[in-house]
């Protein structure tokens, strides 16, 4: 065999040779060329008794290979399909929705109802893409996608499509309710074959795209409660269909030149000053702030929802408001990575302090509960409910509106103390006074109170 020497070199050449590009006719002998040097390099360790033991074990390079390209891409390419951050957000709001309903919460339910979203989520993103294969292709950011980066093929995509849909809603149907499994078909037809499409029709495509983002908690709600009527399904919407649209509209100004050259009519592509993206913006910012302020007014959460609104809700409108005043990409991405953070924010306090899951607490010890006219024993409550119970008794710890309502107090209201001073007995009246006589709303209080008890 060649020497030592000799097998450097012819390595060496061939290395150079299967990296350097060449005339077609000649990349036949590239890359032979090139593995004849990785061979001969590993001979020369061999025949040296170095990594004589890992060469052993090692297993030979087409089986990683094959593994790699089984198990490593294919995951991958089927998640870019189903657009699985989306799908992921859609499954987050779902879950809001079924935990709007307040306790019990049963895991053979919850369960196959995100799991039955998921996949009809995925459906109907993978239509989309094989709906629009050469319009990103012209797109910067959508490009390296499976279909118009050749990964997949338009037949494989479909097949999948279809079998997620199907999956998706049939797991809804068996598991949660038929009406369940009818919103989910309808967010398939309606994203991929109604908002799709008039992505290059009309800029009011955002509002279409905004219905399929508020279906998915109504799922979520109609899954545990088997209907969709009420004000809490109503504001689960609202919110979800307010919230897209500042975070829809900030997104396309940033990718305007994107949607440009996709053929897409995008209402930024139609505002060079960013004057009226702008002002959408902030109209729809402040008309979701209205939201906890409605639903408290209504009952379906208590007002602490509508106070602690004004901070999630106020960064919206400021940021909007200062993208309004100037147009600009790090305006539009500051709003628009705002609003990522914004909806979970507004989503759990929505749910924390939603009527039905307050209604459905657990008692206080040794406190009676009122069933059927009767009082009776506490019965054991929903681990959910009696955790949401707790943070609220320790959230009340912290709340000012609460110290002024203690009976502690109650003595302090400025009337009694008035006219405690002002009696004859001076300070003998005053004590009097204050453990009897508090102010208007704290005695009606304990009218109701002692009503109750009777």
């Amino acid at each position: 065999g060649p020497g030592k020497g000799e097998r450097m070199r012819l390595a060496r050449a061939a290395s150079m040779l299967g990296r350097r590009r060449l005339p077609a006719g000649w990349q036949a002998c590239a890359l032979p060329c090139h593995a004849a040097a990785r061979m001969l390099a590993g001979s020369r360790r061999l025949s040296s008794g170095q990594d004589t033991a890992a060469a052993a074990e090692a297993p030979p390079r087409p089986v990683r290979a094959m593994v790699s390209g089984v198990l490593g891409e294919w995951p991958s390419i089927y998640l870019e399909l189903a657009k699985y951050r989306l799908s992921s957000l859609v499954v987050f709001t779902t879950s809001a929705g079924y935990a709007m309903a307040g306790p019990p919460f049963e895991l053979g339910v919850l369960a196959p109802t995100l799991v039955g979203t998921f996949l009809a989520s995925a459906s109907a993103s993978c239509l989309n893409q094989a709906y629009e294969i050469e319009r990103d292709a012209l797109m910067t950011r959508t490009k390296k996608r499976p279909l118009p980066s050749g990964k997949v093929s338009l037949p494989h995509a479909l097949a999948f499509a279809a079998g997620t849909g199907v999956a998706g809603v049939g797991i809804l149907a068996a598991f949660a309710t038929p009406l369940t499994a009818f919103l989910g078909l309808s967010n398939i037809v309606i994203y991929s074959a109604i908002y799709t499409p008039l992505k290059v029709v009309t800029p009011r495509n955002t509002e279409v795209g905004a219905i399929v983002g508020a279906l998915p908690p109504l799922m979520g709600w109609t899954a545990a409660t088997g209907s969709v009527c009420g004000l809490e399904p109503l504001a689960l919407g609202a919110c979800l269909f307010l919230w897209q649209m500042p975070h829809f509209y900030a997104l396309a100004w940033l990718h305007r030149a994107d949607y440009s050259a996709g053929g897409y009519k995008m209402l930024p592509l139609y505002d060079p000053t960013g004057k009226r993206t702008a002002s959408y913006c902030l109209a729809y910012a402040l008309a979701l702030s209205l939201v906890p302020v409605a639903t408290s007014a209504v009952g379906v959460t208590s007002a602490m929802f509508a106070v602690e609104s004004v901070f999630f809700n106020g960064g919206l409108i400021a940021l909007a408001l200062r993208f309004r005043q100037r147009a600009s990409q790090g305006r539009a991405r500051a709003l628009f990575l705002y609003s990522l953070v914004q909806l979970p924010v507004m989503l759990t306090l929505l749910v924390f302090h939603g009527e039905r899951l307050h209604g459905n607490g657990h008692a206080a010890a040794g406190e009676m509960e009122l069933t059927d006219g009767l009082l009776q024993p506490p019965q054991p409550r929903d681990s959910v409910g009696d955790l949401v119970a707790r943070l609220r008794d320790a959230g009340r710890e912290l709340c000012a509106h609460e110290w002024v309502q203690s009976p502690v107090l109650e003595v302090a209201c400025p009337v009694v103390l008035h006219e405690a001073a002002s009696g004859d007995r001076g300070l003998k009246s005053l004590k009097h006074l204050a453990s009897n006589i508090v102010c208007p709303q704290t005695s009606a209080r304990r009218e109701e109170d002692n009503e109750y008890e009777r």
